[in-house]
This record gives structure tokens, C-alpha cells and sequence, in this order.
């Protein structure tokens, strides 16, 4: 019996597998002392899915292959733990999937950190220094690379051919290039630092769609250079002290907004670079504030460009739209050579510190032009510097656009009571004379019409200068002091809200009801009276008398019958007046006290 059972176990068993998988573990590597291992090397031919690898200090001189997915590799500290690769080719190469590696030294390779076809892996607070390319990805995605350390490299971080990519964070310093794009897209950079390289800070080279934002790239020869690189967005990135600041070279539709570029040779330079939108951006202290070389049709606004040898610069390029910007006590504000552009929207154009026109019909636009050269002019040069704030609401992006000669505070949203923006307001404060601001508002933010109140009163003067359907532009006065201003608005009639004017009638209706509901309380009690006397001349006379009462009663009814319907309508509330005599007496209790009384 027991044979027979064995063999059927057998049998089973050649059927069902049961897997049984060790908990996750930690190894240790030392490389002087007690530990499961002396190289990394042997802990990683060691490790299984999701063991962590704890490494102690040590120089270890090794190069190793991480080819097991799902391990941890984890040091003390990256000073203190050193993996030497001797000069030779790789000293950490990756070719496995969903790896942390935290904490170490990688020098002397030819390559620090090599990921080749490689995703979803965490490589952080991790130094490259004195390699041929610190840290490379290889057709790599998914990857996050941030807290690294990347110096004294050929190449700090090298990206080819690789996308979805996050590096937040790294420093990339006295390498040739500190971190280089190439051929890879849907890339984000955020929050590095690259300073003193010989060339490129970041050097984009056949690559697009990639986000940069909050950057720093100080001291290199190149800041942030884009080549053959389109539909990228800059944003928010400090550039200074460049040769070039930011650089554009045959780089089309990319978006640069809110950089701040300073103490630069050229800030902000495009050759033979098309379509693309500079806007919002600060260009102060350099050379050349903004500087187009054979680039057309490029849509320049809303910057500021301030304290440089020359403000704007063009060379042989055209077709550009150049407004809302602000020219300020530049050397040369501008210089604009074979080059056939626009200087205005049509409608406003850009603030030049040196324009010395007047506003006679005060609007916030010169009366005269102002001249480029002898082809070209900025019809409406703007009376003041242009200042631009943005609003969010419902996930949607507003931008309210002001000409003030005043400096501008605390601008804020104010909201009604079902949360939505019915005002803005603002500080405004300068010194001696008259103040004013031209502001658009658009009418999907704030609906029209508007009224302005400056400290709660009418301003100086005021005047809407244009609508066109979609915004709306005020103009408004005021002696310089520190003001707080309001637009918003304006319910009809006079300032109050639809919400006051609810209340004010709910109250005068309620008033009226009151005095109504007291009328006729006392015309019941008198009616009590009469149906009284009715009744009293039933039981005291013959039916005849009884006859006489019921048809002054339906005479009394007909005469009240006009008066109830008006009251009906004016107060619209429903009355059923008694129809017989002896309806009335029902209602009244008249009835039922006599019984009572009899009882």
C-alpha cells in the first residue's frame, strides 16, 4: 500500500512544480573586513530578484557588470566608497532593468556609469569624475538620474538615442560638455547645475521635445546651446556668465520663456533659426541682449531687455513680430541691419527708455511713432514698461497685460461668491506726479463691463480705450502714492452685486408680507365680526332677515373679489376665499364656538 502511494506521488509530481521563492535579502561587501563578499562583483553573481547589496567603504579596483534585474545597490557614502576602473573601458555597465545604485565613486574608465538598453532604473547621489563619459545611456528610457556628481569628464552625462529620461538635480562641472543630448527626445532637465565646462553647459544636438526648466549654466563657453533641435520648451533657467548665454543654432518651433540671462557675451543668440517663441525672458548685463543672425519669423515679446551694450540686434533677419517688450537704458537699445520686421501687434508696441513722445489723448500709447530705421518703425510705443501676470482658473492659463509708470504689488484674484474671478487688485506705488495704468482684461476671465475704484474711489480719470469681442482695455489715473486698485465687475445698476440687490428685496418682500399678513388679520377679525352679526340676525329673525344677511354677504364677496386678484398677482400667492355664508362661518370658527357655547 504504501509502494502504491509512492508511485502515485510520483506520478503527480511530474505534473506539479511547487516554486518556492527566498525572501528578499541583504549582502554585504567589504573589501578589508567581515562580510558575505570582498569585491561587489561577487555579490551582485550572488544576488537574486530584490536582494540589496550593501557596500562599506574601500576603494574596490574592479569593473563590474550588473546584469540581474531587480538589486539594490547601496553605499555608505560616495566619498567614501571608490570603484576604480584602472583606465580601462567600463566601470559600472548596466544591461539589466529596475536597478538602484546609490552612493559610490566611479572613476578612471572610460566610461563611469554605462546603461545600454536599460529602463526604469535610479541612479542617485552617485560622483563620476575622470572618465571618458561619466554617466552614458545607450538606447536607455524611463531612467531617473538625480543628486549625481558628474566632474573632470570628457563628457559628464551623455544621453544617445535615449527617451523618457529624468535628470533633476546633478552638477556637471570642468567636464568638455557637462550634460549632451544626442538624437533623443521626451527628455526632462530640471533643477542642474552645470558650471565651468570648457564648451556646452547642455548641448541639444538632433533632439526634441525635450523640457529644461530651472536650470543653471554659469561659466561655460556655451550655456545652453540647441543644434539641429526642435520643439524643445526652456524655461526658468539662470544663464550667466557665458560666452553665450542661450544658443540656437538651425533650431526651430522651441519655446523659451522666463530665463534669465546675465553678464553674458550675447544672451540670447539664434542663427538661421525659424519659428520659434522668446517670451517673458530677462537679457540684462550682456553684450548683446537678444541677437538674431539670418532667423525669420520668430515671435519676440513680452521680455526684458535691460542694461546691455545693445538691447536687440538683428542681421539679415525678417519676418519677425518684435512687441510688448521692454527696452531699457541700454547702451544702443537697438540695431536692426537688412532686416524688415515688426514692431507692434497692430495695437501696442514695445517701451523704449529713450522714447521722449508724449500721450496727449491718454491711452497709454505715444502719439509718435518710434523710428528703427529708415524702413522700419514701432507705431505704438508704449508710455511705460509692460508687466505681465498670469492667472490660473478651471486648469486654464490667463495673461493680464500692464502699462504702468508705477511699481506694481500684491496682484491678486478676488473672487465672487460661487468662486469664480469677478476682480483683480493690485498696489500701485511711485513717487511725485500722476500715475497711470493701461490694463487688458479678458472677458473669459472677467466679464465685462468693468469699473476701476482706486482706494475704493473713482480714479482721476478714466476711459476704456478698446474692446475687440475677446479683451478689453482701461485706462486710468491717479497721484503717485501707494494706492491699492480694483478692477472689476460691474453689476447693473450702480456697484452693487446681483447677490445685494437679492437681499435688499427678499427683505422689502418679507416687510411687505409682514404688513400684508397684519392688514388682514385685522380684516378677519372684523369679518368675524360681520359673519356675528349675520348669525345673530338668523337666529334672531324670520328666514326672510336670514335671506337679506346671506345676500349681503355675496355682495360683500363680489366686492372684495377685484381687490384679491390684484394681491394675488402682486404678491403671487395663492387665496381661497369662502364662496357661501356658511363656508365663511366654517373657516372663522363661528360654528364651533356656538356649539361650545350652547354646551
Amino acid at each position: 500500500m504504501v509502494f502504491v502511494s509512492f508511485l502515485v506521488l510520483a506520478t503527480l509530481g511530474t505534473q506539479f512544480v511547487v516554486h518556492v521563492s527566498a525572501d528578499p535579502r541583504t549582502i554585504y561587501v567589504d573589501d578589508d573586513g567581515p562580510a558575505d563578499f570582498s569585491t561587489i562583483q561577487a555579490a551582485i553573481n550572488a544576488a537574486g530578484d530584490g536582494d540589496t547589496i550593501q557596500v562599506r567603504a574601500g576603494t574596490y579596483n574592479e569593473s563590474i557588470i550588473i546584469d540581474k534585474d531587480n538589486v539594490m545597490l547601496i553605499g555608505e557614502s560616495r566619498e567614501n566608497i571608490i570603484i576604480d576602473g584602472r583606465g580601462g573601458g567600463f566601470v559600472v555597465y548596466v544591461r539589466a532593468n529596475n536597478i538602484t545604485f546609490n552612493g559610490f565613486t566611479m572613476q578612471n574608465g572610460g566610461y563611469g556609469i554605462y546603461l545600454w538598453k536599460s529602463s526604469n532604473n535610479n541612479f542617485t547621489s552617485n560622483t563620476a569624475s575622470n572618465n571618458q563619459y561619466g554617466i552614458y545611456l545607450d538606447g536607455s528610457s524611463y531612467n531617473t538620474l538625480s543628486g549625481n556628481t558628474v566632474s573632470g569628464n570628457s563628457y559628464g552625462i551623455y544621453v544617445y538615442h535615449s527617451s523618457y529620461n529624468v535628470l533633476s538635480g546633478n552638477t556637471a562641472s570642468k567636464n568638455n560638455d557637462g550634460i549632451y543630448f544626442d538624437g533623443s527626445s521626451y527628455n526632462t532637465l530640471s533643477g542642474n547645475i552645470l558650471s565651468s565646462n570648457n564648451q556646452h553647459g547642455i548641448l541639444l544636438h538632433h533632439s526634441s521635445d525635450i523640457i529644461l526648466s530651472g536650470n543653471t549654466a554659469l561659466n561655460n563657453t556655451y550655456g545652453i546651446y540647441a543644434g539641429d533641435s526642435d520643439k524643445n520648451v526652456l524655461s526658468g533657467n539662470a544663464v550667466s556668465n557665458n560666452t553665450y548665454g542661450i544658443y540656437l543654432y538651425y533650431s526651430d518651433k522651441n519655446v523659451l520663456s522666463g530665463n534669465a540671462v546675465s553678464n553674458n557675451s550675447y544672451g540670447v543668440y539664434f542663427w538661421g533659426s525659424s519659428d520659434n517663441v522668446l517670451s517673458g525672458n530677462a537679457a540684462s548685463n550682456n553684450s548683446y541682449g537678444i541677437y538674431l543672425h539670418y532667423s525669420g519669423n520668430n515671435a519676440i515679446s513680452g521680455n526684458d531687455a535691460s542694461s546691455n551694450g545693445y538691447g536687440i540686434y538683428l542681421l539679415i533677419s525678417s519676418n519677425n513680430i518684435i512687441f510688448h517688450n521692454d527696452f531699457i537704458i541700454n547702451a544702443e537699445p537697438l540695431n536692426n541691419i537688412a532686416s524688415i520686421n515688426s514692431w507692434d501687434n497692430g495695437a501696442e508696441g514695445n517701451y523704449w527708455s529713450d522714447y521722449d513722445g508724449a500721450d496727449a489723448n491718454w491711452d497709454g500709447i505715444g502719439d509718435a511713432p518710434y523710428p528703427i530705421d529708415e524702413n522700419s518703425q514701432d507705431n505704438y510705443p508704449l508710455m511705460a514698461m509692460l508687466l505681465q501676470f498670469s492667472v490660473m482658473t478651471e486648469n486654464k492659463s490667463y495673461t493680464i497685460n500692464i502699462v504702468c509708470n508705477s511699481t506694481i504689488s500684491d496682484f491678486q484674484c478676488r473672487y465672487d461668491m460661487y468662486n469664480r474671478i469677478n476682480a483683480v487688485s493690485f498696489k500701485v506705488n511711485g513717487a511725485e506726479g500722476k500715475g497711470f495704468c493701461r490694463i487688458c482684461i479678458p472677458h473669459t476671465l472677467i466679464e465685462p463691463p468693468y469699473t476701476v475704484t482706486v482706494d475704493h474711489n473713482p480714479p482721476l480719470y478714466s476711459k476704456t480705450v478698446y474692446t475687440n469681442g475677446t479683451h478689453t482695455w482701461l485706462y486710468f489715473t491717479y497721484e503717485h502714492s501707494e494706492h491699492e486698485v480694483i478692477v472689476m465687475h460691474k453689476s447693473s445698476p450702480g456697484l452693487l452685486f446681483w447677490s445685494q440687490w437679492a437681499i435688499l428685496g427678499l427683505t422689502v418682500t418679507i416687510v411687505i408680507l409682514l404688513s400684508t399678513s397684519i392688514h388682514y388679520y385685522q380684516l378677519f377679525r372684523e369679518q368675524k365680526k360681520v359673519i356675528q352679526a349675520y348669525e345673530r340676525e338668523l337666529g334672531s329673525f324670520p328666514v326672510s332677515h336670514s335671506e337679506r344677511a346671506r345676500e349681503r354677504f355675496i355682495r360683500d364677496v363680489m366686492e372684495r373679489e377685484e381687490r384679491i386678484e390684484k394681491f394675488k398677482r402682486k404678491y403671487c400667492v395663492k387665496i381661497q376665499p369662502a364662496s357661501t355664508l356658511e363656508g365663511l362661518m366654517e373657516k372663522l370658527g363661528v360654528q364651533k364656538q356656538k356649539e361650545k357655547e350652547k354646551s
